[in-house]
């Protein structure tokens, strides 16, 4: 895996390289370091990564939320 579709991965699920860390509780400076191509991304996490990403990016986002606002109720 490229840095770069290493990066975008984590772009498509809405992850910093912090939150990458957290979920395979490493250290982030591994990540970083994933990400900066000074080491290599391990094969199975390129292929978890890129596996969540098709699907994220398979299921988009629902559209009826955007822009919405909470309504507060006052009383009853």
């Amino acid at each position: 895996m490229t840095p770069e579709r290493f990066n975008e991965c984590l772009k498509l699920l809405r992850w910093s390289q912090l939150d990458l860390a957290a979920a395979l509780e490493c250290d982030v400076f591994l990540v970083n370091a994933w990400s900066n191509d000074i080491e290599s991304v391990p094969g199975d996490i390129a292929a978890w990564l890129d596996k969540l990403a098709k699907a994220h990016a398979k299921a988009g986002l629902p559209q009826n939320y955007k822009g919405v606002h909470l309504k507060m109720k006052i009383g009853k």
